[in-house]
């Protein structure tokens, strides 16, 4: 499984560091329970990715069970499942066309509804114009 993964598998820590955002807190009830190590850092496969489950929030069944591969795999343990609302996993297939869209200007995710409003107020604020002259001076890299 090739997958480009922004979290350093050496480090359990993301490449990207000081990185300005702004957090919009999702209050869905679903997304992924993942795994976080005693020691802070996020249990990760030789590729980078976290350990995740798909749940609800609250769902102690599913808190288990992820809890028990960690051990399974290693983990000590003691740390703990951090629920992330709204996330949900993607397939290989589902991944490369994420990725085709991506490079067309495109949402990549079409289940990604905080960038689909912030594209309509972008619309409905600047017009299709500002849009298409982003895209002129911004091209997708290939």
């Amino acid at each position: 499984m090739v997958m480009e993964s922004l979290i350093n598998p050496k480090t359990g820590k993301p490449y990207v560091k000081n990185v300005r955002r702004q957090v919009i807190d999702k209050h869905y009830d679903w997304g992924l329970y993942v795994y976080k190590k005693s020691n802070g850092k996020w249990f990760t496969d030789d590729e980078g990715s976290v350990l995740n489950i798909p749940s609800d929030r609250g769902d102690l069944t599913k808190i288990a069970e992820l809890k028990k591969v960690a051990m399974h795999n290693g983990d000590d343990g003691l740390g703990q499942a951090v629920f992330v609302a709204g996330l949900t996993q993607v397939s290989e297939e589902e991944y490369s066309e994420q990725k085709a869209r991506l490079k067309e200007g495109l949402i990549p995710s079409m289940n990604d509804l905080g960038a689909w409003h912030a594209a309509q107020q972008t619309l409905d604020k600047h017009g299709r114009g500002a849009m298409d002259e982003w895209r002129t001076v911004y091209p997708c890299k290939s």
